[in-house]
């Protein structure tokens, strides 16, 4: 087997800054439409969308915004939650 300079042995996902490249593309294409709905009728509700589509998919350490609340309602909203409290007797 090859080893690569590469980081994590050509396993790791491609970054352009501080996205992944499938977010930095979709960002990009978002802009585009949204400069083009704000030019012919004026709305900036496709500009603030894309801006918040930025800001939830920015990586640091492996780990974006999105992921964290993706997480965090599956863990509070749709999983399943059982605690069992157990009366200890007393020697």
């Amino acid at each position: 087997m090859k080893t690569y300079i590469y980081p994590e042995n050509l396993k790791a996902n491609v970054k352009l800054w501080l996205w992944n490249v499938r977010d930095f593309i979709m960002i990009c294409i978002g802009i585009i439409l949204s400069v083009i709905v704000l030019v012919n009728l004026r709305n900036v509700i496709p500009i603030a969308a894309t801006a918040c589509f930025a800001f939830l998919s920015l990586r640091v350490d492996e780990t974006a915004i999105m992921d964290y609340l993706f997480n965090a309602i599956r863990f509070f909203c749709v999983s399943q939650q059982e605690f069992r409290w157990q009366v200890r007797s007393e020697k």
